[in-house]
């Protein structure tokens, strides 16, 4: 697979490839081997924002779209407007992001290795969640129970990556490891059951992908096979998500979705065209918990060309909107629905 592919999670360890992030080849350099043992970017690509939190006043009525960067900020928009609303700072790699049913949204870091959780529209964090020693790359919150599932990427050959589940977002996580010596988390999700679908990308010699699978109450992760389509084996996967009916796995650009019991079936796919390099992460709008998806929006591009794009669901196919502002090398993305 090409480096073009590596667009989620992008690290570079010593005789051998893990991704950090990275939206394009160019982004993908060498360890700079900073002293908590985890991987950094170059100078170039990572610039933390000390510069203060800001959001627009009149903004908790609004559906909001918050997308993360690679300069170390978050970005606010108005979900149906398209504007920028406000700038959440002080990260060092924001990766990851997801919300809770009371709107509530959780940023994760990678390199502080902290889970920031932030009032719908608020810029100050409720709490901020300790995932050290891990990497974290990815979360997603539990509707039935509001746990917190920390995606975690192994941070050298010789360790394992995680999924971390705080319960309630507080307090000290549970542990779940899979069965790859180095598993590399990238990408988490819940159905609206508590069950969860989570995947992992490791090397050895070449590049695999694998899903795991946590049944709601269960002690393990699962190993599951979803077929690949037309049986030609998994690209990079980029996200994992769930529509309120549908598992989605994001991979090169198109949406394929599953249904899941004892063994996983795939539905069907759907393309979506647009955006200048792979969607590095996918946010799936439900009007409230019991509704279906109706709208997918995805961030992708460089530090010069970026976009979040808007795509109808479950149609694909070209965007119908799109946001370029403020935007450097988008990566994670959630949508926070409007607060009564």
């Amino acid at each position: 697979m090409s480096l073009s592919n590596f667009t989620r999670l992008g690290v570079l360890l010593a005789g051998g490839l893990l991704l950090a992030h990275c939206a394009s080849p160019q982004s993908v350099v060498p360890s700079l081997g900073n002293s908590s043992g985890g991987i950094a970017r170059a100078p170039s690509t990572l610039r933390p924002s000390h510069r203060e939190s800001w959001m627009a006043k009149g903004i908790n009525q609004r559906d909001l779209l918050y997308v993360s960067n690679a300069n170390g900020t978050v970005n606010v928009y108005t979900y149906w407007q398209h504007n920028l609303v406000g700038v959440l700072t002080n990260f060092t790699q924001p990766l990851g992001e997801c919300a809770d049913q009371a709107s509530n949204v959780y940023i994760v870091d990678y390199q502080k290795a902290k889970i920031s959780e932030y009032a719908h529209g608020g810029t100050k964090p409720l709490k901020v969640l300790d995932d050290s020693p891990n990497s974290p790359t990815d979360c997603a919150v539990s509707p039935p129970s509001g746990n917190v599932a920390v995606a975690n990427s192994a941070y050298d050959r010789y360790t394992k990556g995680n999924i971390a589940i705080y319960p309630r977002g507080t307090g000290t996580p549970k542990i779940y490891y899979g069965n790859a010596y180095n598993d590399h988390f990238n990408g988490v999700a819940y159905d609206d059951r508590g069950d969860l679908l989570t995947t992992s990308t490791f090397s050895y010699l070449n590049w695999y992908t694998e899903f795991y699978y946590l049944p709601s109450h269960g002690s393990q992760l699962i190993l599951m096979n979803l077929p690949p389509p037309q049986g030609s084996g998994w690209d990079f996967v980029q996200d994992v998500g769930w529509d309120g009916k549908y598992w989605l796995v994001l991979s090169s650009n198109t949406i394929y979705r599953y249904t899941i019991n004892v063994k996983a079936k795939m539905v069907d796919s759907i393309k979506l065209y647009g955006g200048n390099y792979d969607i590095s992460a996918m946010a799936l709008y439900r009007k409230s918990s019991k509704s279906f998806a109706t709208q997918v929006a995805g961030p992708n591009g460089t530090a010069s060309k970026a976009s979040v794009e808007y795509w109808h669901y479950p149609s694909g196919g070209s965007p119908y909107a799109t946001i370029t502002k403020g935007l450097d090398q988008p990566g994670g993305i959630a949508i926070s629905l409007r607060t009564q």
